[in-house]
C-alpha cells in the first residue's frame, strides 16, 4: 500500500493536469446525487439493439454487483460512479478508458461494475466497449453468448447494430469483443475505429462511453486509443506491481487526462485518488 502511494506521488510530478481538473486531492467519500444533466432518460426502449436478459444472480456470480443493494460491497461501485461522474462532468468528458499497468488486476470487472452503476442513474445512458482486442472478456462477465464482436465490425462490413447488446439493464448497451486480434494496434489506429468513436459520441450527447482497455505495459493500444478517448481510470492491484511499473504506466499516459486511480483487491477500504 505504502509502495503504491509513493509511486503515485512520484507520478504526480510527471503528469500534466488538464484545465479544469480538480486539484491533487483524494476523491471525497460522498454519495452526493449529482444531476447536472436535465434530460430524463427513464423511458428507454431497444428497437435496433439485441436484448439478452441476464439475471442478477448470474451477474453476481461473475462479480457484477453494482446494482445489488443487498450486497454490502456494492456501495463501493456506486461511490466510484459518483466520483468518476463528478470528474467527467467537471471537465465535459464523454469517454473514459479503464486500464491497469499489467494483466490480472481486475480492470474489466471494475469497468463492468462502473458501467452498471452509471446506467442506474437516469441522467445518462452508458455504452460499455470491449476494446481489449487481444483478450476480449466482457461477454463472459455478462454471460453473453456472442458469435461476432468489435473485431468483426472493424474488419468486415457488418453493421454495428448486429453486435450491440443490451443485457437487460436499462440504460446500458455493450459492444462486446469476440476473437483475438493480433493486429490490434492497426485496428485501433485505423480510420474506421476513430470514426466509430466520433459517431458514437455525436449521436447521443447524454451517452457516456466506457472502454475496457488492455494493460498499459502490455501493448501500445492504450496510447493509440488515447488519441480519441478523452480520459483514463487506472486500476492498480494492491501488492501486485513494482513501483517502477506503476510509474512507467503513468509516465506513458502523461499526455492524457488521467482522472483517477482505483486500488483494487486491498485488505483496507478501497482508495481512489485523482491527480
Amino acid at each position: 500500500m505504502d509502495r503504491i502511494q509513493k509511486a503515485l506521488e512520484k507520478a504526480k510530478a510527471l503528469h500534466q493536469i488538464k484545465p479544469g481538473d480538480s486539484q491533487q486531492a483524494e476523491f471525497e467519500s460522498t454519495q452526493e446525487n449529482i444531476s447536472e444533466i436535465n434530460t430524463n432518460l427513464s423511458d428507454i426502449s431497444y428497437k435496433n439493439t439485441k436484448v439478452i436478459k441476464v439475471s442478477e444472480n448470474a451477474l453476481a456470480s461473475n462479480g457484477i454487483i453494482a446494482s445489488q443493494y443487498s450486497n454490502t460491497q456494492s456501495g463501493v461501485f456506486r461511490m466510484l460512479r459518483t466520483q468518476v461522474l463528478q470528474k467527467m462532468r467537471e471537465n465535459n468528458l464523454q469517454t473514459i478508458a479503464v486500464s491497469s499497468p499489467t494483466a490480472g488486476e481486475g480492470k474489466s470487472l471494475i469497468a463492468s461494475n462502473l458501467a452498471v452503476a452509471m446506467a442506474m442513474e437516469t441522467n445518462q445512458t452508458v455504452l460499455l466497449v470491449d476494446l481489449d482486442l487481444r483478450n476480449p472478456c466482457l461477454s463472459n462477465y455478462f454471460n453473453l453468448d456472442v458469435t461476432i464482436g468489435l473485431k468483426d465490425y472493424l474488419e468486415t462490413d457488418i453493421k454495428l447494430s448486429e453486435i450491440l447488446v443490451n443485457p437487460g439493464i436499462k440504460g446500458l448497451v455493450i459492444l462486446p469483443g469476440k476473437g483475438r486480434a493480433e493486429d490490434s494496434a492497426e485496428l485501433l489506429s485505423g480510420a474506421k475505429m476513430k470514426n466509430l468513436v466520433s459517431d458514437l459520441k455525436a449521436k447521443y450527447d447524454s451517452r457516456l462511453i466506457i472502454f475496457d482497455m488492455p494493460p498499459v505495459l502490455q501493448t501500445d493500444d492504450v496510447l493509440l486509443a488515447s488519441n480519441y478517448i478523452e480520459s483514463t481510470l487506472m486500476v492498480i492491484e494492491d501488492g501486485k506491481n513494482k513501483e517502477a511499473e506503476i510509474i512507467k504506466s503513468l509516465q506513458l499516459l502523461k499526455d492524457t487526462q488521467l482522472i483517477g486511480s482505483v486500488l483494487n483487491k486491498s485488505e483496507k477500504p478501497p482508495m481512489h485518488q485523482s491527480y
